[in-house]
């Protein structure tokens, strides 16, 4: 996936999931103060009856555990809204062989030499292309082009929202360049830049 494909993704993600953060964490936010309030009150009272060192202990452990489930909870309300991201960008991937299929069929032209290329250089020359029906008659026409005529193919249909997995004969060798197979591997590359971008942007509103 190209640089500019990388950055398109990442200001997708940033923008769909930037409509829904601001109530999801002032939501978490708020419910996390609640946690907090609701110890604290159960502190004075358990206070009450509890002689003085036994106070400061009882303080510390409950007020220490609220403020950890409210972080916690803060937590999993970034974790969500990331996810819901990364489902949008999936979403968006999915559109792509229509929205724009001359891009589309440049793209799987480029992965499938590159895929020729690594496995020409390991000396495999029998391959087998996985790809989804649509795909497989354009990556039919594509192997014709290709120049390199002493790898053979053979092509078996899989469950894979675009792009393609190469395999050498035995399967010991996997080259998986599927949207969703790249789309994961950018996951944790983008994974911290977009909590980062994210998650500043809404603290700051």
């Amino acid at each position: 996936m190209s640089s500019d494909a990388v950055e398109a993704l990442k200001e997708e993600i940033w923008r769909r999931a930037r409509e829904k953060a601001d109530k999801i964490l002032r939501d978490a936010d708020e419910e996390a103060k609640r946690i907090v309030e609701e110890a604290r009150e159960k502190v004075e009272r358990e206070l009450k009856s509890r002689i003085e060192p036994e106070r400061i202990i009882l303080r510390r452990r409950l007020l220490g555990k609220a403020m950890m489930d409210g972080r916690r909870m803060v937590l999993l309300a970034k974790n969500e809204v990331i996810e819901k991201a990364f489902n949008k960008a999936l979403e968006k991937l999915k559109q792509l062989p229509q929205t724009n299929p001359s891009e589309y069929e440049k793209f799987l032209e480029k992965v499938l030499r590159k895929a020729v290329e690594e496995f020409s250089a390991m000396g495999e020359s029998n391959l087998i292309i996985y790809a989804n029906e649509r795909d497989l008659g354009v990556l039919k026409k594509l192997v014709d082009s290709l120049s390199n005529s002493s790898v053979s193919f053979s092509f078996e249909k899989a469950d894979l929202i675009g792009g393609i997995i190469v395999s050498d004969r035995d399967g010991r060798v996997i080259f998986n360049s599927s949207l969703e197979g790249r789309l994961n591997s950018l996951r944790s590359i983008l994974r911290d830049q977009v909590a980062s971008i994210l998650f500043k942007e809404v603290e700051a509103s």
